[in-house]
């Protein structure tokens, strides 16, 4: 039994390492042909990695796009190196000039001071860092109320009540964030047009009245979906229908 979980263990890691090496030869080759010049083989080999989850390779995979003039794509693949890691300053500030240079028509409506502040706390560790200081938290809290069980000492049976009241409501908190953490990072309602030459609709229907033009880059919130037509909301609430070809999901 002990000889066939080391073997497994062994495989695993042989298996990791062999995945590992073949993305780091994949932007090896991407970066070589970035350095020659030859944008659209270094976009390619970048493509060819598929769902990697890197904030690095969808950073440059998007720097390499914009340099090549297609800014929605430059546009969709920043937002989704932010949407892995929140903080990347690269991304952040090379969107910010994208939307700067682009007429995007959309004054966007910003968050409540409160949403943003609880947002940004849960970015700052993943949902399973998270979840293993819930587990820690939830151990403080079992142990709290043992020793308001068994201490003898007034003082100490007072501090123990206290931690015992304190800790269910820092679990709660805790795992709250933990579930806020895992929504931003699986939340896949968001999109970035990719066709600036398509109209936002009112209904889902070509013949249906053209509420607004719409660019390329821009990015919307999915809210529903009739057949091949999606119903969008723009960062300045307005709402249309689109055709589902005309966007990717972030």
């Amino acid at each position: 039994m002990r000889n066939i979980l080391f073997l497994t263990i062994i495989f695993v890691f042989s298996f990791q390492l062999g995945m590992t090496q073949d993305v780091d030869a994949v932007i090896n080759d991407a970066n070589i042909f970035t350095k020659s010049g030859k944008i659209d083989k270094a976009i390619e080999k970048f493509e060819s990695l598929g769902d990697h989850g890197s904030a690095d390779i969808y950073y440059n995979l998007g720097r390499l796009y914009q340099e090549n003039g297609n800014i929605a794509k430059a546009a969709l693949n920043y937002e989704r190196a932010i949407k892995v890691e929140y903080g990347h300053h690269e991304a952040n500030n090379n969107l910010s000039i994208i939307r700067e240079e682009t007429d995007f028509d959309i004054i966007p409506v910003e968050e409540m001071f409160l949403i943003r502040w609880w947002k940004a706390i849960a970015r700052l560790m993943s949902a399973n860092l998270w979840m293993i200081i819930s587990f820690i938290t939830a151990l403080a809290m079992i142990g709290s109320l043992y020793y308001w069980w068994i201490a003898n000492r007034p003082e100490l049976k007072k501090k123990a009540f206290v931690a015992t009241i304190i800790s269910p409501v820092l679990l709660l908190i805790v795992m709250a964030l933990g579930n806020t953490s895992k929504s931003l990072a699986t939340n896949s309602n968001f999109a970035v047009i990719m066709n600036g030459e398509y109209d936002m609709h009112e209904g889902a229907d070509d013949r249906s009245p053209i509420i607004k033009d719409v660019e390329a880059g821009t990015k919307v919130q999915v809210v529903d979906s009739i057949d091949e037509w999606i119903k969008v909301v723009t960062a300045d609430t307005e709402a249309g229908w689109l055709k589902s070809t005309e966007v990717e999901f972030i």
